[in-house]
């Protein structure tokens, strides 16, 4: 049987002894016991157990309300309760997430050679793309996981077509319906072009894809790199606001072999406009 002190109690759960003293007299954790001549507290299992959990949600971020109202609550809603809290809080750290991307994005941008977004501004164009089936697959997804994520997809969305006795093109898009970065998930939509009748299937959706203008710029392999071809978005979205605004989210189009041959086009980045 536990029959601790308050030095014993602090070792055993650790929490300061400033923090027991706090608990106590807020309520949150109370001794099992109160000598009445020397005020001696006496701490047992259910008090240890009870400080450990005290100390494990504060670690963890809960606020000390938050933990009243979680470890005083009925056992059967004791999961519920913290994976909500859970939710809440990865959802405000990915706003939190958002935000660092956007201001480090804006850093770098600002820190580029102004002379090369000139030239990125002067290298959109608009493009008309006819009418054409498409299938997708959306997934929510983080930088890490967006080039092997999206080309499985291609593969998966290839091989159904296939299956399906639809033609795919030798073609892909990802549309970024929410911005993605390290640490910051967002959906991203990894569409395949076909022609003839298809069936949709688990994940796949089916659709058309009605005949758009894009603003677009054409990018080489070596101007693939990070932070510089922020620059290309940059473009297409200001020319797309020029035009009356964006009419749908940015996106990557790949319709040429990889290449890095110099001046070789290997993606389309776009964003449609009403044109």
């Amino acid at each position: 049987m536990v029959d601790l002190g308050t030095a014993g109690m602090s070792r055993a759960s650790g929490l300061s002894l400033k923090a027991l003293r706090l608990y106590e007299a807020n309520g949150l954790l109370l001794p099992a016991s109160v000598d009445d001549v020397t005020g001696y507290r006496r701490y047992g299992e259910a008090e240890v157990a009870r400080g450990r959990s005290i100390r494990s949600l504060r670690d963890a971020g809960m606020p000390l309300a938050g933990v009243r109202d979680l470890l005083d609550a009925p056992s059967d809603r004791l999961r519920a309760g913290l994976s909500a809290w859970w939710a809440d809080e990865r959802a405000a750290f990915a706003r939190r997430g958002r935000l660092v991307d956007e201001v480090a994005d804006a850093t770098a941008r600002a820190a580029l050679d102004p002379h090369a977004a000139a030239e990125a501004a002067s290298r959109v164009r608009v493009v008309h793309r006819p009418e054409q089936r498409v299938a997708s697959i959306t997934r929510v997804v983080e930088q890490s996981e967006l080039v092997p994520t999206g080309l499985a997809d291609v593969i998966l969305l290839r091989r159904h077509l296939a299956e399906q006795g639809a033609a795919p093109l030798d073609a892909h898009q990802f549309v970024f319906h929410e911005p993605v970065g390290s640490g910051l998930p967002g959906r991203v939509e990894t569409v395949v072009p076909y022609v003839a009748s298809c069936d949709p299937a688990v994940e796949i959706v089916l659709s058309v894809q009605p005949a758009t203008a894009l603003a677009a710029i054409d990018v080489t392999a070596p101007e693939l790199v990070y932070p510089e071809l922020l620059r290309f978005y940059d473009a297409v979205t200001t020319a797309a606001e020029h035009l009356g605004g964006p009419l749908g989210p940015p996106r990557e189009i790949y319709e040429h072999p990889w290449s890095t041959a110099p001046g070789a086009v290997v993606v389309t980045i776009a964003v449609p406009v009403d044109a």
